[in-house]
């Protein structure tokens, strides 16, 4: 077995994930199997397998299928939960699946996934790492819905047993053929890797990824104390008629990228509160709390399809980052963004901009009688004190389009705020892309989500 190395640096840092589009509630959602009527949409009625229904995959010792009184709980890399980040794993894939009975329509899959990984799903293509991380397209979770087979049996098994090789830095991340000689699908299996964050995928036809419908997620990168985990609810749906093949998975196995290295662990489908699925432990002490640089800002977890970005359940100490120092976040942006607590007790205190080079700098707007009013122009790096404690809605215009801040770029726009008291919030973040209305003509655009505590660090 080799090892991947990262330098030795040691940082505190918070991370959040931009996720592609998903309806998110505050609680876990069981794993149903729903039939779509002729619209697409769900009809009501539902398949329920028995236990003797499920397959397992590969690795099956280290997975376990367990009814619950509302659904299932699905478990994969047990043996690794809360494992240390020097932990090693087996190359396999974990999980299992149901084959659905065939459909005039199709099938709709829910579920919820409360995830774990010390490693990464990532090229540098859509998000680059943070400091020092490394990257590669090592572990990912899936939910697969196709009407071929498991995805176990379509990806390689062309694999070396766990070695899969050195690091890989940034700009040598090779593209890599889709199958391998044996005919299986090899990394990437999605064509937009996680990341960091949650990606879904619909085939139209393409051989180089998995077919049908996948919910996908996985790390941004490796590096020295970089955990990451995800808590929350997805749903894919497949409008194929025939048998559909179903499968919630944890893949380290599918070359090009596979090692015993920098274990990952996690459960779909409990419904109600998210189980306690522990965090991992970071080697030779440090917290590792994501937000506190501005190089590994939190950032949303996940986008609606309107653009809005939501951050969930952010704990704020008594004193310390987000009181007595700035939390640092970042939403996509182009001319504008806007914020909003639409939970919690407190209230925005101040806010920091980032340096961009933007030489008229920003302003700061809030709500007046339901007309967005300036309440003060800030230079590009600046800060801003709101007067009092009922602050929970503003919005920062005046960012410069000739910037050609990408929309794509989750790291657009990272920037401090501050708030009045301790305890949880929940945060949502809307970008504004093109000019917009007053609030009388438009709905403020918001989307339930949870925030990931990130915490990552690895060594030499």
């Amino acid at each position: 077995m080799s090892t991947r190395w990262s330098a030795r640096h040691r940082v505190l840092r918070w991370t959040l994930a931009l996720m592609a589009p998903l309806a998110l509630t505050p609680v876990a959602q069981a794993i149903t199997f729903e039939r779509l009527n002729a619209a697409g949409e769900g009809s009501g009625s539902f398949y329920t397998p028995e236990l003797s229904d499920w397959i397992m995959a590969p690795a099956s010792d280290d997975s376990s299928v367990l009814p619950t009184s509302a659904g299932w709980l699905l478990s994969m890399g047990q043996s690794s939960f809360g494992a240390n980040e020097g932990g090693s794993q087996l190359s396999d894939i974990y999980g299992a699946g149901v084959i659905l009975p065939e459909s005039t329509h199709g099938w709709r899959v829910n579920f919820s996934a409360n995830l774990r990984t010390w490693d990464s799903y990532n090229d540098g293509s859509v998000v680059s790492p943070n400091p020092n991380g490394s990257l590669g397209d090592w572990d990912l979770f899936a939910v697969n819905m196709n009407q071929s087979n498991f995805y176990w049996d379509l990806v390689s098994t062309n694999f070396s047993g766990g070695d899969g090789g050195g690091e890989i830095p940034v700009e040598e991340v090779p593209a890599l053929a889709a199958l391998d000689t044996a005919g299986g699908l090899i990394d990437p299996l999605v064509p937009v890797r996680p990341a960091g964050s949650v990606v879904t995928y619909s085939n139209n036809g393409d051989s180089q990824y998995l077919p049908g419908s996948t919910w996908a997620w996985g790390g941004r990168d490796y590096a020295e104390g970089y955990f990451e985990s995800v808590q929350t609810n997805g749903s894919i749906q497949n409008t194929g008629t025939g048998p559909t093949f179903v499968s919630f998975v944890l893949d380290t196995r599918t070359p090009s990228f596979n090692d015993d290295n920098y274990p990952s662990w996690g459960q779909f489908g409990t419904p109600g509160v998210f189980a306690n699925v522990p965090d991992g432990v970071a080697d030779g002490g440090g917290d590792g709390s994501p937000g506190l640089s501005p190089d590994n800002p939190l950032l949303p977890i996940s986008a609606t399809e309107d653009g809005s970005f939501v951050f969930n359940d952010i704990e704020i100490g008594d004193d310390g980052v987000g009181i007595d120092e700035f939390l640092f976040i970042d939403p996509e942006v182009a001319v504008g963004y806007q914020f909003e607590i639409v939970a919690g007790s407190a209230a925005f205190a101040e806010v920091l901009l980032p340096t961009l080079g933007d030489a008229d700098g920003y302003t700061i707007e809030v709500l007046v009688d339901g007309v967005w009013t300036k309440l003060a122009d800030v230079a590009d790096g600046g800060s801003f004190a709101f007067d009092g404690s009922d602050t929970f809605l503003f919005r920062v215009m005046g960012i410069d389009p000739e910037l050609g801040l990408n929309p794509e770029n989750f790291a657009a726009f990272v920037t401090g705020i501050k708030v009045t008291q301790g305890g949880p919030i929940d945060l949502t973040m809307t970008p504004i892309t093109t000019a917009v209305p007053e609030p009388g003509t438009y709905a403020l655009m918001l989307a339930g989500l949870a925030a990931v505590m990130v915490a990552r660090r690895r060594k030499v």
